[in-house]
């Protein structure tokens, strides 16, 4: 938001399923679209009703449509890119390759975006010449 820019959904996977999360969502008026651990969902209690309801909510099945989005990404970096793991220690050095990272990304995708070539399927041809 400070850059101008109103979230209206955040989506994560199951490591961010927290009530703390949720909660904090819903108290600045952002929709949730993080995947609930299915203990939420198939508990025999009456307090899994507010999880049912936020699973189909609009903003929850919107945001899980979009989600693929964002990992096919962070898919990439990992397999074409290191990202894997870190190469450094320590959390400013991890952040630099995490910039540098998705500055590659972001690089060849305006690239493909202008020109159209593809680096992909250089890439793959490269890996398997080399293994």
């Amino acid at each position: 938001m400070a850059k101008g820019i109103k979230l209206k959904v955040v989506t994560g996977d199951k490591g961010y399923d927290d009530g703390d999360n949720h909660y904090y969502l819903e108290q600045k008026g952002i929709g949730s679209a993080i995947r609930l651990n299915r203990r939420r969902t198939e508990k025999k209690d009456s307090h899994k009703e507010g999880w049912l309801r936020l699973t189909e909510s609009e903003a929850y099945q919107q945001g899980l449509k979009e989600r693929y989005k964002i990992e096919r990404k962070f898919g990439e970096a990992r397999k074409w890119h290191g990202f894997m793991r870190c190469r450094y220690l320590g959390f400013i050095r991890h952040a630099i390759q995490s910039y540098f990272t998705f500055m590659a990304l972001n690089l060849k995708r305006i690239v493909k975006i202008l020109t159209g070539a593809n680096f992909r399927a250089e890439t793959r041809l490269r890996v398997a010449h080399q293994g």
